[in-house]
């Protein structure tokens, strides 16, 4: 159970402001693919924001609301901070790989355990209780590379699709119409 190869921490209460020292990762950064979103960046300054800097494969989980559960890899070199609504997951990597967690995280197997032990009520909580509770392969750790380096490539192939396909479909559209207005544009003889 990952309550045996990690320890939990909650993030800081801060107010987030347009500007400041650190980017304040909130629960509403996490897409549903388990991304960090660039829109709406907000930023704190206050001084305890220091005991939430997040370092580079950290690992944070949405714990309350319609985001419950969603698993963030962070992997900036931008100084930032964690909210509240988030929970910080040290894991130990002498056993796993933040990253091979990340990508379970992200698996069916992931959301049928966290579905089961989220608690009932008016909003949904997925505490630090409920998260140590989900059972994780732990395979050997050259394995975990090997598994991360697999699925790191397939997740950059999905992405590139998906940038690159309405790209691709405009260039082809482009070309379409060049050859289509030269193939229908025949020389005028004169009378």
């Amino acid at each position: 159970m990952l309550g045996e190869i990690a320890s939990f921490r909650y993030g800081c209460t801060a107010a987030a402001r347009d500007a400041g020292r650190y980017r304040l990762i909130r629960i509403t950064d996490i897409t549903a693919t388990g991304a960090l979103s660039e829109s709406e960046v907000k930023y704190i300054s206050c001084p305890e924001a220091e005991g939430y800097l997040l370092d580079k494969e950290s690992v944070l989980v949405a714990r309350t609301g319609a985001t419950f559960g969603r698993t963030l890899y962070f992997d900036s070199d931008e100084p930032s901070v964690y909210a509240s609504f988030l929970i910080e997951v040290s894991i130990n990597k002498s056993v796993l790989l933040p990253r091979f967690y990340w990508h379970f995280a992200q698996s069916h197997w992931y959301w049928k355990q966290a579905r089961r032990l989220v608690g009932n009520g008016g909003q949904q909580q997925f505490n630090a209780n409920a998260l140590r509770k989900i059972r994780v392969p732990v395979p050997p750790l050259s394995v975990q590379q090997q598994v991360v380096d697999i699925l790191d490539r397939f997740d950059a192939l999905t992405t590139s699709l998906t940038d690159g396909l309405p790209a691709e479909i405009e260039a082809r559209r482009q070309q379409y119409e060049y050859y289509r207005d030269k193939l229908l544009s025949f020389p005028r003889k004169v009378a």
